[in-house]
């Protein structure tokens, strides 16, 4: 190497150091004229292009680095980084390789791997990588937190957050590791411990993306109301202004204003699309059947999959192919194993990228697209973003619009989104004759004769019950839930009990609001069957508002007891009217607080009036549109049919209505 060339490099170096790219790159072109070929010259260029963020670019020359020089695995590595970026994982692996063989002390290499196999659910792989990474550095950052996300992935949340405090040994400000453990605590919901994190995270950086979101609806888990409504109107200010303050959850939990609503979930589906494109797919011809494609991590024992699976099952074969694409971290189970029956192919696509299961769907040729979860725990929207079938349908678990044109249609009725209130949604509405949610009239209720005290519930007396999540009960909530308990002697409220902080809180405001808090008797976690048979044991389901019982409030109903609620104007806030009006009951959706209350203790002071809607309910069991499986697996396949006819015949998508 000629001296002029080593003091152009040290120049240019220095520039770059500096952060002086034009004077690094005028250096760099200079030394690239006395030696056109020169290794270094052209990987520094690259680096030149790839600070700039010119991917082109920095690949150009970080290829001609390695033509000019095959062991320098330094422009190995660096060209593996930019594949990286470009989402061209096969073709960066083999970088990565090629440069470990070359150095296997390459700790970056290493490490950019173990992200790889991260983000391809790989993670074997990536703790091969990672591990070793840290053997070899042992204060590597990246090495530790690429371990840390592993194990998390798998639900090791110990050796997770052992991990991560590595990290923050090493780096007791670095913002990913305080966030990781923030998360990882509220998963594990451990959410002292996560609130703990988060606050560290918000003084790192006051005004990161969602943080405060996300940091206030972990208190909202812990019933932890502080300052709740400061909080609520800065979050409002935030939508208003097109910050990115909310997670979609947040403003389920919140609010009931359809538009800011959609505002914010707008904001955080257009920052989970980028740079995103849909792939346009025409029509795919000559199928004897209709293919459709249900996508979920939600195939196992959950709730989901408690409402869908007969509908599953019910499909008309004659008509329909059904694919189910299954990722997520869930377990076999018995659902799973039930589920698998139910569909042509149930296809394990854990281990792709967004990207590869959008185009393994356009590869089977799927034509409507199923996403059935929305930005929900463990939801991988950017499959339906990249483009996933000519027509995409968001239904079920996300009780709202997705935000983004890339989903063409949400299934809904007339209750839950009345037509004066279609401008809330982004997609086109099928509007189902009934309800939009389906239900398993095959789902278990335990025969178990346990008796109330058995349960810890008094032997006498009135029983509310709400087994809704507790992040759902608003401080409104729970003033209503006291005025009525203190208006019915004897009466208890029988809460679900989902972290020990939430139950704590909870006895505590009830006190503070004058209520005995032995009057709230709190239920543990059970096997579904058992969860069900205990509804058994109350006399009335009391609702939330603004975000409504879901699945809780179908599973009270189907054992025969009645739910009271309060409609409100957003998706969320108008499910269980949907449901009450499906089953025959709408004289239980009330429309302000007060009609709420007045009838809660109407029903609770005379018990023929609650006998009479009783009786009705389960008359209604098995008549009512609710609860007919097929009635409805009909009714949705007629919108299938009709979103697919229209689209074959190339018109754009418009409210659909199913007669």
């Amino acid at each position: 190497m000629s001296s002029e060339i080593i003091q152009l490099l040290q120049k240019a170096t220095q520039e770059i150091q500096a952060n002086r790219l034009d004077s690094a790159k005028l250096s760099l072109e200079e030394a690239l004229k006395i030696d056109s070929k020169h290794t270094e010259v052209l990987r520094h260029l690259g680096i030149v292009a790839a600070i700039r963020s010119d991917w082109d670019d920095a690949l150009r020359f970080f290829d001609l680095a390695v033509q000019s020089d095959q062991n320098n695995f330094l422009a190995l590595s660096n060209r593996g980084n930019i594949l990286k970026l470009l989402m061209r994982f096969d073709e960066a692996l083999q970088s990565y390789e090629a440069a470990l063989l070359l150095n296997p002390s390459d700790v970056s290499a290493l490490c950019n791997a173990a992200t790889i196999f991260n983000l391809r659910h790989e993670y074997g792989l990536s703790l091969a990588c990672s591990e070793r990474a840290s053997a070899i550095s042992p204060d590597n950052v990246m090495a530790w937190e690429e371990i840390g996300k592993t194990y998390w992935l798998v639900k090791q949340y110990e050796k997770a957050i052992d991990a991560f405090n590595r990290v923050t040994a090493i780096d007791s400000s670095n913002l990913n590791a305080w966030l990781s453990k923030a998360n990882i605590y509220a998963e594990d919901k451990q959410f002292d411990m996560a609130q703990v994190a988060y606050q560290r995270a918000s003084e790192i950086a006051p005004h990161l993306d969602y943080l405060f979101g996300t940091k206030l609806q972990n208190a909202l888990q812990m019933c932890d109301w502080s300052n709740l409504q400061d909080q609520t109107q800065y979050l409002i200010n935030g939508i208003r202004q097109g910050l990115k303050v909310a997670l979609p959850y947040n403003v389920f939990t919140l609010l009931d204003d359809p538009q800011l609503i959609k505002k914010a979930i707008s904001i955080y589906a257009n920052g989970v699309q980028g740079d995103i494109k849909r792939e346009i797919i025409s029509s795919y011809s000559n199928h004897q059947k209709i293919r459709l494609g249900y996508f979920s991590a939600d195939f196992h024992d959950h709730p989901t999959a408690h409402l869908m699976a007969e509908l599953f099952e019910s499909h008309d074969r004659e008509k329909f192919e059904l694919i189910a694409f299954v990722f997520g971290r869930n377990q076999p189970d018995e659902m799973r194993s039930r589920l698998a029956k139910a569909f042509d192919q149930f296809i394990d696509v854990e281990h792709k990228t967004d990207r590869e299961i959008a185009a393994l769907s356009r590869e089977l040729e799927i034509d409507i697209a199923i996403d059935l979860k929305g930005f929900t725990q463990e939801g991988r929207a950017p499959i339906f973003m990249y483009g996933a079938a000519p027509i995409q349908v968001s239904y079920l678990a996300f009780p709202g619009t997705m935000g983004t044109p890339c989903f063409d249609y949400v299934v809904a009725d007339r209750i839950l989104i009345p037509e004066d209130a279609q401008s809330d949604m982004v997609e086109k509405i099928i509007y189902l004759p009934n309800s939009y949610q389906v239900n398993d009239r095959n789902k278990q209720v335990s025969l178990s004769t346990k008796s109330r005290e058995e349960h810890g519930l008094p032997s006498t007396g009135f029983v509310f019950c709400c087994f809704n999540n507790n992040y759902k009960i608003l401080p409104a909530v729970l003033g209503g839930w006291i005025r009525i308990l203190n208006a019915v002697e004897g009466s208890v409220l029988w809460l679900f009990a989902d972290n020990p902080f939430a139950v704590a809180n909870l006895k505590k405001e009830a006190a503070l609001r004058g209520l005995n808090p032995d009057r709230i008797i709190f239920a543990e976690r059970i096997p579904p069957a058992e969860h069900l048979a205990r509804y058994k044991l109350a006399d009335l389901f009391l609702d939330t508002t603004p975000c409504n019982a879901h699945t809780t409030a179908s599973d009270a109903l189907w054992t025969g007891l009645p739910v009271l609620t309060l409609v409100g104007k957003s998706f969320a806030a108008r499910v269980a009217a949907s449901l009450l009006n499906a089953v025959g009951l709408p004289d239980m959706v009330v429309e302000t607080q007060e009609e709420y209350e007045v009838l809660a203790l109407d029903l609770a002071t005379h018990p023929e009036k609650l006998q009479e809607i009783k009786a009705r309910l389960k008359g209604n069991l098995l008549t009512a549109p609710l609860f007919d499986t097929p009635l409805f697996t009909k009714n949705l396949e007629n919108a299938y049919i009709e979103i697919y006819k229209r689209h074959q015949k190339a018109i754009p998508p418009e409210h659909i209505y199913i007669a």
